[in-house]
């Protein structure tokens, strides 16, 4: 008779990778995936039409856990990171960019906030990296609303890079975060429940988030199955010349809002309800059989009635104010 030992197995987990002309930092992304200390998992590829000089690192990556997908078309964001979960066998799912790196205990952090807390979505804090590796922030926000909220602060920055266990839960729901609103860090800080990734099946415009597609994947998690922060510092997020999505400006030693990313964000999130909206009214039975009756009503409630009026009072004060 098999024992305990033989008949449990830690869940195998999916890191999707999708790139597109950012062969100078491929490598360091691999590396720090990699180097994780959570084993079981799987690293899949997805080379979006890279054009030749970027297409050709990929044969350069000799590894048993590295799997390649080359698209036949530029699928952008959203698409490749689909491509690339049909081409995945993880219980569970992470969407990491390719400039991004993973602190050692990204896998092993975000996985046990997921086990032991039954949600679609954890999201991780994140530092800020530059083109040359060097360190810009370890205060990284990507949500406007909180800037002003509390920082993680750190004596040293060692503390930060052990990802230490005693970390903050925030728990995030429906009722205070409806449906598509500011409330994550960017792509590479999310691991998902493949399970909960189903809905993404109905979504009508993959093909329009060429960029972004964490808040389509964030905010739809969310909506069925709820999500989690956790402050610990996970991956760095990083910011450089072709990377335009950075929320705060930096300036001597004062931090201004984006404005002109801030409007793109509220325009993605405009877009995302309007779809969400004829994706539930067209998919009625579908999601029904899916979700049932009662879930599918509460969901498309969230949708058509998402706004959130503490949380627009927050976006409000925060974009009409410099933060010190």
């Amino acid at each position: 008779m098999a024992n305990v030992n033989q008949l449990t197995k830690m869940p195998k987990i999916t890191v999707i990778i999708t790139y597109y002309n950012l062969k100078e930092y491929l490598k360091d992304c691999i590396k720090s995936i990699l180097n994780q200390t959570y084993s079981n998992f799987e690293i899949v590829i997805v080379n979006d039409c890279s054009d030749e000089k970027n297409t050709k690192i990929l044969s350069e990556i000799k590894n048993e856990k590295v799997k390649i997908i080359n698209s036949k078309e530029n699928l952008g964001q959203l698409g490749a990171f689909l491509l690339g979960l049909e081409n995945s066998e993880g219980e569970f799912v992470c969407s990491v960019d390719a400039d991004d790196i993973l602190l050692p205990n990204y896998l092993k952090t975000l996985l046990y906030v997921h086990l032991n807390n039954n949600t679609a979505l954890v999201s991780c804090a994140c530092g800020e990296i530059n083109s040359k590796n060097e360190i810009i922030s370890l205060n990284y926000v990507a949500n406007p609303i909180k800037i002003k909220q509390e920082k993680i602060n750190y004596t040293e920055i060692e503390k930060a890079f052990k990802n230490s266990d005693d970390f903050k839960l925030e728990f995030l729901t429906t009722k205070e975060l409806p449906f598509a609103m500011w409330g994550w860090n960017p792509m590479s800080s999310g691991m998902f429940r493949r399970t909960s990734l189903d809905i993404l099946k109905y979504y009508p415009d993959i093909k329009y988030w060429k960029t972004g597609a964490d808040k389509v994947i964030f905010s739809f998690l969310h909506l069925i199955g709820g999500s989690v922060n956790i402050s610990a510092i996970c991956f760095l997020y990083r910011h450089h010349n072709s990377n335009s999505s950075q929320t705060t400006l930096t300036c001597g030693n004062k931090k201004y809002i984006n404005e002109k990313y801030v409007e793109k964000l509220i325009a993605w999130n405009k877009k995302i309800r309007l779809d969400a909206i004829k994706m539930f009214i067209k998919n009625r039975k579908e999601l029904i059989k899916e979700y049932n009756k009662i879930n599918y009503y509460k969901m498309l409630k969230n949708i058509v009635f998402c706004v959130n009026f503490k949380i627009c009072a927050k976006a409000l004060k925060a974009f009409a104010h410099k933060i010190i």
